[in-house]
């Protein structure tokens, strides 16, 4: 952040105390959206509470309120642009969620099958991406496996024995070196663990113990989202989009304007454009600082009023 002057930064500091002043009312509802929805799970079984609009809208609002509550925690202790312009995009998007619930709830449905089909994307991706990794992982074992026995043929013809004595010492952790360094360079959420395990052995594990695990999540997702689409109604169907866009969803709750203005401020300084790369400014200045943490503090002040008002009109889940 470029300095600003003493009203400029008591200002921010100011609005940044307002924000994080509202931790103790997120904490109460929170603990309040938990009890109805634990009495729910209760009281029906998953077959039922998955097909309620009612109860999904409560959820959506839990996970919402725990979800700002992290940022609060996490992102507002030391402020800067990029944390600022995220949670203004996230809390953005988290309002037109929060108004498309409020304004019909059989929104709570669209929620939990878009949850379920990006769940089942992500776990999808992952298990393609296992499947990569232990090709990759053995793919490296076999040429470690290669190195060692070409430098130890090499190593062999050395006549000066001591010489011999010290490359046979060398000859492990070398290859190791060499092998490990050719495996930094590929993104791999594995190759660290199998610098100690092995590749071909945390191949073998990644393959009979991680693998297994993503496929069954895989089928559980599109079990549950061919029972979604096989058991419920047309008329709440007709609400899920097949693609689903920010600026229309925006547009059906009346945020057109600031979806627009925070988008354009987001791709300018949090992707890498062109724009964003030749621009001189990489940081807010201090009006506009203090213009997102207003925005921030107002939107979150609106998710917290409406949770309030759920929590007051909805006191138990209606079926």
């Amino acid at each position: 952040m470029t300095t600003q002057p003493p009203d400029a930064l008591r200002t921010i500091e100011l609005l940044i105390a307002d924000i994080c002043g509202l931790h103790p009312r997120l904490e109460e509802l929170i603990r309040q959206f938990g009890g109805i929805i634990a009495q729910a799970e209760r009281a029906r079984p998953a077959s039922v509470t998955n097909n309620s609009g009612a109860y999904w809208k409560l959820v959506a609002f839990k996970d919402s309120l725990v979800r700002f509550n992290l940022f609060l925690e996490q992102n507002f202790n030391y402020v800067e642009t990029l944390v600022v312009l995220a949670v203004a995009r996230y809390l953005l998007e988290l309002t037109v969620w929060l108004k498309l619930l409020k304004m019909d709830g059989r929104c709570g449905l669209v929620y939990y099958r878009e949850m379920l089909k990006k769940n089942l994307e992500f776990y999808t991706e992952l298990r393609n991406n296992a499947k990569l990794e232990i090709s990759f992982l053995r793919n490296i074992g076999a040429q470690e496996q290669s190195l060692i026995e070409s430098r130890l043929a090499e190593t062999m013809q050395i006549t000066d024995e001591e010489a011999r004595k010290q490359a046979l010492r060398r000859l492990s952790d070398d290859v190791t070196q060499e092998v490990d360094q050719t495996a930094s360079r590929k993104f791999s959420l594995y190759a660290e663990q199998a610098q100690t395990n092995g590749y071909e052995h945390h191949a073998y594990l990644v393959e009979t113990k991680v693998l297994p695990k993503i496929s069954k999540y895989v089928m559980d997702l599109e079990q549950k989202l061919s029972i979604f689409d096989r058991d419920t109604p047309s008329a709440t169907k007709d609400l899920i989009p097949k693609r689903w866009r920010w600026n229309v969803q925006a547009e059906r709750v009346g945020m057109t304007d600031e979806y627009n203005f925070i988008y354009a401020y987001a791709s300018r300084l949090l992707h890498a454009t062109p724009a964003s790369l030749t621009t001189n400014q990489k940081n807010l200045e201090p009006d506009e600082m203090r213009l997102f943490l207003k925005y921030i503090r107002v939107r979150l002040l609106d998710m917290v009023e409406m949770a309030e008002e759920v929590i007051s009109t909805n006191p138990a889940v209606v079926y």
